[in-house]
């Protein structure tokens, strides 16, 4: 049986790369601060949203903005800083609150010349004056710290990674409007920057929050090297965490459906055979301890034909639901 080993290092102990005043992901674009066409319950609705895409980040080191934000008029004679500072009748008390607890936890930046705002294009879409926040966004973008630029959403607009053109540059960019896009966020910090096999794990934790990693899982029981099996692994990895359980329920268990399923997404997965299971080896090999509990990792997605193997469980009702990602390895007993 597979056995737990120490605990992964957690996102509290982020191996990356840089300093730690480096270690942030999302900036915020200013000029979605800007609420003065709102009705009073459209403004309440923004307030509420703002806070809900700040909430799963704001932890002092993820969010930043650049300091023009606090001067951004975010009602009639009211800058971004009197609503976060001073009592108004058109904030309520508790979203203004809520607000200045969660900007307190983001970094304020100054800008610098790479940040001086210029007319570009999102998604087909012309910014002829762009924000500071989103500037910066994309010159660290480009220089290869993938950042998203998180926009309040007060009108419809481009989300998730779109593609930004300057007349200096052309590059994808993450626009975050929803916390339903952090998942895909994180799956392309991974691959676009290759991510070293020791932050793997600790990244891994936020960009497939509905599956568990057993702490014994290692790379090198790959046959593939970690750079050329870390494309498909993440979109396996993503495919699971996405579709799996739904797909098991919506299908009432009919493996050929999930199979056929994953195989619409590019992705080979089955159960282990009948044969193994009656192989005490091979089905010993599958069983794979994570909190102390033993858990059979019954499924298994393919890399290719004859070697590389994710093998996974079911949905562990007693985990929340959530899927065990047990074994990595070249090719398990059968």
């Amino acid at each position: 049986m597979g056995s737990s080993t120490k605990s992964r290092a957690t996102w509290e102990g982020w191996p990356v790369r840089g300093d730690a005043d480096d270690w942030y992901r999302f900036v915020i674009d200013e000029s979605s601060l800007d609420w003065r066409a709102l009705s009073p319950e459209e403004l309440r609705d923004v307030l509420d949203t703002f806070a809900d895409l700040l909430d799963p980040l704001a932890d002092g080191r993820l969010v930043a903005f650049m300091a023009p934000a606090y001067e951004v008029e975010c009602l009639l004679s009211a800058t971004f800083a009197d609503l976060l500072s001073t009592p108004d009748p058109r904030v309520p008390r508790d979203a203004r609150v809520r607000l200045l607890s969660l900007i307190g936890k983001c970094r304020s930046l100054d800008p610098g010349d790479d940040d001086i705002p210029q007319p570009v294009m999102i998604a087909g879409i012309p910014y002829p004056e762009p924000s500071w926040g989103l500037s910066h966004a994309l010159a660290r973008t480009a220089a290869g710290r993938t950042t998203s630029c998180l926009m309040v959403p007060t009108t419809p607009g481009p989300t998730g990674w779109v593609v930004a053109e300057r007349a200096d540059l052309e590059t994808d960019i993450h626009i975050l409007t929803n916390p339903s896009g952090l998942t895909d966020f994180w799956r392309q910090v991974i691959v676009r920057e290759k991510i070293a096999e020791t932050g793997f794990f600790v990244y891994a934790d936020r960009a497939f929050p509905n599956l568990l990693f057993a702490p014994s899982l290692q790379f090198n029981r790959f046959a593939g090297v970690y750079a050329e099996v870390l494309p498909w692994l993440v979109k396996l990895l993503s495919a699971v965490n996405d579709h799996f359980s739904e797909a098991l329920a919506r299908h009432q268990g009919d493996h050929n459906q999930v199979i056929a399923e994953f195989s619409a997404l590019g992705l080979d997965i089955s159960p282990e055979s009948s044969s193994t299971k009656k192989n005490a080896r091979a089905w010993a090999q599958r069983l794979i301890e994570y909190d102390a509990v033993a858990h059979r990792c019954e499924w298994h997605g393919k890399r290719l034909w004859n070697y590389d193997r994710v093998h996974f469980s079911l949905p562990i009702r007693d985990l929340g639901g959530k899927v065990l990602i047990g074994v990595f390895h070249e090719h398990l007993d059968t």
